[in-house]
């Protein structure tokens, strides 16, 4: 499976279950010479002693980062060989899930949902105490449950999106999910079913997590997930890190023990228990820090609300129509905003996607500058930068919604400036969910160059709200929304070709939801020029960019904070000397 780098070491366990001809129990000693020739394998770690180790889960293993200067003391890795059976190996591979399944259970009784005892599944104590063995330092855990009635879906239909499909559910949960992939499992691991006839489905997955911001590190996760019918009506998805059976796996993060719990909610519905327990690096200190300590940017409420959030999207319906749309306008209205956004998170990646973006600025500087390959009819760049605004989220969330639509539709070629604009862009419908959580709208000005469209997406919930916009052309609005003698709708590929959108994203420093006393805002904007004017060069477009972001902060201060702040603060502000205004 390709995936992205990530940055730092995962945590190694030297105690692994190999998924091939043989069973590896391995331990330490220190070299000495004479165990050679029996069928121990040696692998020496220099400048370190066996003090220095730490202990994990009852064995012992290096620190991810240690080195002693000036020590030639080596230590011999031991690997004792023997052989064990399919039979075993799938015993051991179904007694880990086994254990998955239990730890799941218990941490959603223990947090006084409607699951009022744990499944007896014999002694599995030595390997449910390993999930709770403590993180190493550097690490922490963070765990919480929560639940929710999810209408309109039954409760085999729901544990059949968990399973069945890694892009429905990522599809789901974007963009607290912003990458998954997802693959068949191999070795005995695909057998478990005959192991346990309840267990209905078994996938390998890789997934990403992303604030939408720069200084939040991508979230790397390599899991086991399987579905589980416990009796009629009632089902369990089970996620467990891949280290219990690939101690090599490509993570930075850990899904200890995790899932989701169904059962059916009357005739059309199901209710769920969400739980989340995984083991990341320690937070650096920024502006998010308090969000993700206080367990509210990745906690279970989160991903239920985004799962919530996505489904009523699903169903939205047209209003303030004034004009005529095709029948597969919405279809394409929520793939084409869908697309926007994966650009937006894409934008803010730790690692974002080479082939279309480059980042030109250093990983130091709180601005980001990316180049965009993908365009190739102007010279593109994309300028990104988080500030933190104490206003409540609902009011920037409305101040923004204006501001952004302004600062796309009407972006002067060549520029970041934008022209003065004094009259309200014609509003030609809204095509929203039914609680107004999401709205795309598209507008229309006539200029002296003729009528510019602007499609804006605005969606908002207690944890994370975007606002993003962009500008459409006549030949689009007539291929893919509108319905009539100017209608040429087509479903292609190509209706996709250009999704770079500006906008924002926002979200609450802290609890309170939208009525926080204070706001976490991510601005990105597309910067354009002309081929074949001067050239262009990262310190001439971070100027620009500046002054779009300078712009923003003021008048966000003028007109939602009600104060007024000057040049000196702007200018500390974005070199990363500030963290509030």
């Amino acid at each position: 499976m390709n995936v992205k780098p990530f940055p730092g070491p995962s945590c190694i366990r030297l105690y692994a279950y190999e998924d091939n001809e043989d069973f590896v129990d391995e331990g330490f000693a220190e070299k000495k010479g004479k165990d050679k020739g029996k069928g121990i394998t040696e692998c020496k770690y220099k400048g370190t002693s066996s003090a220095e180790l730490k202990t994990f889960g009852g064995q012992q293993m290096l620190s991810a980062e240690q080195t002693i200067p000036g020590r030639d003391l080596s230590v011999a890795f031991k690997t004792y060989k023997r052989q064990l059976s399919n039979y075993q190996r799938l015993q051991l591979a179904n007694n880990y899930c086994k254990a998955a399944y239990l730890e799941v259970m218990s941490l959603a009784k223990e947090a006084g949902t409607w699951v009022r005892a744990k499944p007896c599944l014999g002694n599995l104590d030595d390997l449910v105490n390993e999930f709770r063995t403590p993180p190493l330092p550097g690490r922490k855990m963070e765990v919480s449950v929560a639940t929710a009635v999810i209408p309109d879906v039954l409760a085999s239909e729901m544990a059949e999106m968990m399973t069945l499909s890694s892009n429905l559910w990522s599809k789901l949960l974007f963009p607290l999910v912003k990458h998954v992939e997802g693959s068949n499992v191999v070795g005995s691991l695909q057998y478990l079913s005959y192991a346990d006839v309840s267990i209905k489905a078994a996938v390998q997955m890789y997934a990403e997590l992303q604030l939408p911001t720069t200084l939040v590190p991508t979230r790397y996760f390599e899991f086991l997930r399987y579905g589980k019918e416990i009796m009629d009506g009632i089902y369990i998805i089970v996620d467990v890190s891949s280290r219990y059976s690939d101690p090599f796996a490509k993570r930075n993060s850990e899904r200890r023990p995790s899932g989701v719990i169904i059962r059916e909610h009357g005739p059309e519905d199901c209710e769920i228990i969400w739980i989340e327990n995984v083991e990341v690096d320690e937070t650096r200190e920024n502006l998010y820090s308090t969000i993700i300590g206080s367990n509210l940017a990745y906690g279970a409420h989160r991903w239920v609300t985004t799962l919530l959030w996505n489904l009523k999207r699903d169903k939205s319906s047209f209003s303030d129509l004034k004009i005529d749309v095709h029948p597969g306008a919405g279809s394409f209205l929520l793939a084409l905003t869908q697309a926007m956004k994966r650009f937006f998170m894409e934008c803010v990646s730790q690692h974002p996607d080479e082939a279309a973006l480059t980042v030109i600025t250093s990983g130091e500087d709180p601005i980001r500058i990316l180049h965009n390959k993908k365009l190739t009819e102007y010279i593109s760049f994309v300028g990104v930068n988080s500030f933190r605004v104490q206003a409540k989220p609902l009011s920037v969330f409305q101040f923004l919604m204006k501001k952004d639509l302004q600062l796309e539709q009407f972006r002067v070629f060549g520029g970041s400036e934008t022209n003065e604009v004094h009259e309200e862009p014609e509003l030609l419908f809204t095509f929203g969910a039914d609680d107004k959580s999401n709205i795309i709208s598209l507008h229309k000005r006539v200029t002296k160059e003729g009528i510019v469209y602007g499609l804006q997406e605005a969606s908002m919930d207690e944890y994370c709200s975007f606002i993003l916009s962009k500008t459409l052309t006549e030949d689009t609005v007539n291929a893919h929304i509108v319905c009539g003698n100017k209608s040429i709708y087509e479903d292609s590929k190509s209706r996709m070709a250009n999704i770079t959108p500006s906008g924002f994203a926002i979200m609450p420093d802290g609890p309170g939801g939208l009525h926080c006393d204070a706001s976490l805002v991510t601005f990105l904007v597309q910067l354009y020029y002309d081929p074949l004017g001067n050239p262009v060069d990262v310190e001439f477009v971070r100027k620009d960019f500046l002054s779009d972001l300078n712009n923003i902060i003021r008048e966000l201060n003028e007109k939602v904070v009600g104060e007024k702040m000057t040049g000196i603060e702007i200018i500390h502000l974005t070199q990363g000397k500030a963290s509030c205004i």
